[in-house]
């Protein structure tokens, strides 16, 4: 034990952990042909080899935290990312260190702290903070227009600052979102106006931190809570007259343990 504590002084890894400026990592995102990109929380965006993990490029730009990065999905050598700065820009990996490709903004009361592309790559979607105390947006842009064709937006679905906006996975109509008001949304954009749009409400109870798609054919929904609460609902019932809810517990770490006779103490993200 003493020879490994001196092997580890000489390394000063103590020293090393602990730069004067540290910079967290925020997000990621994997592109299928090998870059892994990170947002940051100095507001910057690294590449790096996935193999490697050795940066490869970095984009400068964003003034205001970023809310996530993600490849597109028919063209992945285009990076997107959302910002509180009120932007949603594109930058083409293919040359990293250079200015933003495309640039979406909305209204410039608009603070992002979501957004996400659809799979056919056509529409980007944010969501915002809220805005003067009682209003919180979902901005709509089509993502083919050079100059950031904005759409419109949704205004009346949530009352609080919209943390996810979740495209399906393969229906590029379908759209999910989660606010710090407890509510899940889910929409059927091909129906135009929100309130027809609007297909169905689940009630976390509490503020939703995550949501995803999942199951076999992508029919049901994954909420966790920033309290630990696991929620899992099945749109497959919705024209029917059986309840959407799978599963739902206000706290997970209250399950009954583990095999191993562990419990969960915390939660993280969710997976289709």
């Amino acid at each position: 034990m003493e020879g490994l504590e001196e092997k580890l002084k000489v390394l000063s890894i103590a020293r090393r952990s602990c730069p004067e400026e540290p910079t967290y990592l925020l997000d990621v995102a994997l592109q299928p042909s090998g870059l892994l990109a990170v947002s940051c929380s100095n507001f910057t965006i690294h590449l790096h080899n996935k193999d490697t993990l050795k940066q490869v490029g970095e984009y400068q730009g964003h003034n205001g935290r970023l809310c996530g990065v993600t490849f597109g999905h028919t063209s992945s050598d285009l990076l997107y990312s959302g910002s509180a700065d009120g932007t949603v820009r594109v930058w083409d990996v293919r040359r990293p260190g250079t200015e933003a490709a495309q640039k979406f903004k909305s209204d410039p009361t608009h603070c992002y702290c979501s957004f996400d592309l659809s799979c056919s790559d056509t529409l980007l979607c944010a969501g915002t903070e809220q805005v003067d105390s009682e209003d919180s947006f979902l901005v709509f842009w089509d993502s083919r227009k050079p100059a950031g064709g904005l759409l419109g937006v949704y205004s009346e679905s949530h009352s609080d600052d919209i943390t996810q906006v979740r495209f399906h996975p393969r229906d590029k109509d379908r759209l999910a979102s989660g606010s710090t008001d407890g509510l899940v949304n889910v929409f059927d954009l091909s129906r135009g106006a929100e309130e027809d749009a609007l297909l169905a409400t689940c009630n976390s109870d509490s503020s939703a931190s995550s949501v995803c798609w999942s199951g076999a054919d992508y029919t049901q929904l994954l909420c966790l809570s920033h309290d630990e609460g696991l929620h899992l609902w099945d749109l497959g019932q919705l024209d029917t007259d059986e309840p959407l809810t799978i599963f739902s517990t206000s706290d997970a770490r209250s399950l009954t343990p583990l095999a191993d006779g562990r419990g969960v103490d915390y939660l993280v993200g969710g997976g289709g």
